[in-house]
């Protein structure tokens, strides 16, 4: 069963504590201190690369939602910024279109986690300011990046020169960050054979950890049955605990606890970065939903190696629906989970939402 706890929404202000102390002849205590930093951490968000409309610095909700990412990163800078598919809607990356494109669906909305190339620097034209050493960014491919006829090759050969920091890991490709995470990226379209179960399984036996986290496009829920079915499978052959699955696809936020016992511990979705919809065709279909929201957003992983308890913690954000709201108004916490290195789950606050 998946333990609860909550954390107080906010604390009385040094003045009252002080008022307090004068009226009971208390001493009053010192606030407590800051909460201690990640030792690593990644941001990851999906399901992105939608055209821009009419006046897009004003309405682009991918836009939105990237001044939430720089938020994030600014208050606390991640280890690695990780998008989950869907990176140009609505049939891939095409030759033709490739510059305009990153421009438009990569450097410009992610100016804090982009290391521009020369030639990309100057098709900006001043739009990003420069990053101050931008973290990796990695990019998994959707089901909609490999409907061009290339099947994604440009985005793994093309878009490195324009992006220098950018990079589409191989299938059971492992990157190992701080902290002791471990991603280990898997190729989510069909087939889910033997082929790939076996090659999944060893990426999952070799990473480090001892946090390891599956990255994919499409996420491994009841309208997916062979997928989870395959990495449940991968994790059983490993011999080794699977912390969470990340994903996109689905346009929501949302996080599922593990059912089965080889299964993830916990299965998030952040597929809505640049929209947000609760789809009704059967593969979205999600059962045994901790959390579940149709709001823009994405999600934080934070590692505590160091602690005497060694955790992982989850954090689903919610972003501002409009670019002008998301450059003065910080990220909105919407639930949050705490991952012991056995697996052990909790939930560590979850505000009032929609339920699935």
């Amino acid at each position: 069963m998946l333990a609860s706890r909550s954390r107080p929404t906010s604390r009385p202000g040094l003045a009252a504590i002080a008022a307090i102390g004068i009226l009971t002849g208390c001493t009053p205590q010192e606030p407590a201190s800051p909460p201690p930093r990640p030792d690593g951490s990644f941001l990851a968000v999906g399901d992105t690369g939608e055209p821009w409309g009419a006046f897009p610095t004003l309405r682009e909700p991918q836009l939105a939602v990237g001044l939430a990412l720089e938020h994030a990163h600014a208050a606390s800078p991640a280890d690695a910024f990780v998008l989950l598919g869907d990176n140009f809607y609505p049939d891939g990356l095409r030759a033709e279109e490739l510059p305009a494109r990153v421009v438009e669906n990569v450097a410009r909305p992610y100016c804090a986690f982009v290391r521009p190339s020369p030639e990309l620097d100057a098709l900006l034209d001043g739009a990003c300011p420069p990053a101050s050493n931008p973290p990796p960014l990695y990019a998994v491919v959707g089901n909609h990046d490999v409907r061009a006829a290339d099947d994604g090759r440009l985005q793994r050969t093309a878009v490195p020169e324009l992006v220098t920091n950018w990079e589409v890991p191989a299938p059971s490709a492992i990157r190992e960050l701080p902290g002791g995470i471990s991603l280990v990226f898997l190729l989510s379209e069909s087939p889910w054979d033997e082929a790939k179960t076996r090659a999944l399984a060893e990426a999952l036996r070799r990473a480090r950890g001892p946090f390891r986290v599956i990255v994919g496009h499409r996420p491994p829920i009841t309208g997916h049955p062979q997928l989870s079915d395959m990495v449940a499978d991968a994790a059983r052959r490993a011999g080794t605990v699977v912390h969470a699955y990340v994903a996109g696809h689905v346009h929501v936020l949302g996080a599922i606890p593990g059912t089965r016992p080889d299964a993830p511990r916990l299965t998030v979705i952040a597929g809505s970065g640049a929209h947000a919809e609760r789809q009704t065709d059967t593969e979205y279909r999600i059962e045994g939903a901790d959390f579940l929201e149709a709001s823009l957003g994405f999600v934080r992983f934070d590692a505590f190696a160091d602690a005497p308890d060694p955790t992982l913690r989850v954090t689903l954000h919610r972003a501002p629906s409009l670019p002008i709201l998301a450059r003065f108004r910080p990220p909105e916490i919407a639930a949050v989970y705490s991952l012991g290195v056995d697996g052990d789950l909790e939930r560590v606050s979850s505000p009032a939402a929609d339920d699935p």
